[in-house]
């Protein structure tokens, strides 16, 4: 399910850079969101219902979604490295000239924008930006799955019992 988030995450950025659609900011993040929180629930209810007997704890449940996070963070990392690596780096100009344009509006003083600039320059790189996409992936991961593994959870009432009986 990692996979299939992963690769499906790469096919909307790829639609939203080739149309262009990159000025309108939030599509991409909106069905992103949607995205994820789709298939870590799919993905965590598959894996409780057709593997774990249909019960998961809270705790296994936060896992699995946070893994399948992880997991499609990698391969959507990896889309965007070779994207602006290779294919095309415009992202990365129209990033540093909307940085330049904010500093510019707040009326900084000139070496302070160069300074700045020159700091922006530095994490604007194709393997940082990858790296960027990792950790937010799994910080959303983090939060979605802490919201999803509210619902999914189901204790096993049989094992429950087994601990209330060895208990007394």
């Amino acid at each position: 399910y990692g996979a299939l988030l992963g690769i499906a995450m790469c096919v909307v950025n790829a639609i939203v850079m080739l149309l262009g659609f990159d000025d309108t900011k939030g599509i991409d993040q909106y069905i992103g969101y949607a995205l994820v929180v789709v298939v870590t629930f799919w993905g965590t209810k598959t894996f409780r219902d057709k593997h774990n007997d249909g019960f998961i704890s809270y705790g296994s449940a936060f896992s699995s979604c946070l893994q399948i996070a992880f997991f499609s963070s990698i391969i959507l990392a990896f889309f965007m490295f070779m994207y602006l690596k290779f294919v095309d780096d415009s992202l990365i100009q129209k990033i540093l000239e909307k940085s330049e344009e904010q500093m510019l509006n707040q009326n900084m003083p000139d070496d302070q924008i160069e300074m700045a600039m020159e700091m922006t320059r530095k994490f604007t790189t194709p393997i940082f930006i990858a790296f960027t996409v990792i950790v937010a992936q799994v910080i959303m991961g983090i939060i979605f799955g802490l919201i999803t593994a509210i619902f999914l959870k189901r204790d096993n009432p049989d094992f429950n019992n087994f601990i209330k009986q060895q208990s007394q």
